[in-house]
């Protein structure tokens, strides 16, 4: 009875290891490598690679960055103190709104007095320059003054204006009024933004500013896109703006594409200028920006694009049936699922598109 139970649990473990070999997956043979970057695939393995011509796609190239609300060009205002002195009134706070030519800081500068008065002395030697010249002139004319007198007066007008307008420039720093009393004044329309000035404080020519103004309705967004991705950037072209604050996405178009890279994080600053404006947009907000190509680009999906000793990225093109060469390419920065190829590949030809790995078992998927 025994012997019988064995040998049908026997007959059933035979069964069962039958079945299961007729059941498991037929393995892939591994791609024959004929020379370095070209491999042969095995006639049972085709089935596991697909092969697209690569087009150029339009609505495929676009190139997204992290972006920044900023301030446009000439729209903040930083005023310091044009020469030493003290604060003695301050006359708006954070946030206040002001006009061109509004107060905001008094100050208390002793070199003040002294240039306003090298105003008035430059003043008084100029009218005494003229008249000894105008002098000078009738008697040379009259035949009673030589030419070494009329030249030499002439000389004297001309050092004199020129000390004018030199006591003018340094009292163009101190602005109107008189004495020692110095008055900063908005240079804009716009919000301020911050003040540091306090009365009684003093102050030197060249410190902190002491109030900052903003145009607060003169803002743009600053994108930074990778060194890679910028010759893809033109002037007008669309973009595309989301702030996690912001409910609604904004649109734009490109108005300058930065000339320097910076050497850390290898980006250069590209700026847009927003069709329309939210109420809520601020300086400061973060969020991205997807900006569309100048035209169509080649593309193609991620997993088309493999990444060798961590740098390197590479696709395969087709040779003919089973043979496929490896070929170095330059892309930009992945965007829903799509990487835009900027040189290395020509319309038409034929990529794997899906099994790269299977060809390069050495080489990591991109994304």
């Amino acid at each position: 009875m025994k012997r019988t139970v064995l040998l049908g649990l026997l007959a059933l473990s035979s069964a069962c290891s039958s079945a299961a070999a007729t059941t498991a997956p037929p393995e892939r043979p591994p791609p024959k490598t004929l020379k370095e970057g070209v491999v042969q695939l095995a006639e049972a393995s085709q089935a596991f690679v697909t092969v697209t011509p690569v087009q150029p796609d339009a609505g495929g190239a676009r190139l997204q960055a992290p972006a920044r609300v900023a301030f446009r060009d000439g729209a903040v205002s930083r005023l310091g103190a044009p020469l030493a002195g003290r604060v003695v009134g301050v006359h708006v706070r954070t946030g206040d709104v002001v006009k061109p030519g509004d107060p905001l800081v008094t100050l208390d500068c002793p070199e003040a007095a002294a240039a306003r008065t090298a105003v008035a002395t430059a003043t008084a030697a100029l009218r005494e320059a003229e008249s000894s010249f105008e002098r000078e002139r009738r008697m040379f004319d009259q035949g009673v003054s030589t030419e070494r007198e009329r030249l030499s007066a002439e000389t004297r007008l001309a050092e004199a204006r020129a000390e004018l307008a030199r006591a003018q420039a340094s009292v163009g720093f101190v602005g109107t009024g008189g004495g020692t009393t110095v008055v900063l004044r908005a240079p804009l329309a716009g919000t301020v933004l911050a003040r540091t000035a306090t009365e009684g404080v003093s102050v030197q020519p060249g410190g902190e500013p002491l109030v900052e103004v903003g145009d607060a309705s003169a803002l743009w967004v600053v994108a930074e896109v990778f060194e890679r991705d910028l010759p893809q950037v033109r002037e007008g072209t669309r973009a595309h703006v989301t702030l996690p604050s912001l409910h609604e996405p904004l649109t734009g178009q490109v108005v300058s594409v930065g000339a320097v890279v910076t050497s850390g994080s290898r980006t250069a600053p590209v700026r847009i200028a927003l069709d329309s404006p939210s109420k809520g947009l601020r300086p400061g907000m973060f969020g991205r920006a997807r900006i569309d190509a100048a035209e169509a680009s080649l593309t193609l999906p991620v997993e088309a694009v493999l990444l060798r000793n961590g740098k390197d990225s590479v696709v395969y093109v087709r040779q003919d049936a089973r043979t496929f060469v490896r070929r170095p390419v330059v892309v930009a920065t992945p965007v829903d699922g799509r990487v835009q190829v900027v040189s290395g590949l020509s319309a038409g030809e034929p990529v794997v598109t899906r099994g790269a790995l299977l060809l390069d078992g050495a080489a990591d998927q991109l994304l």
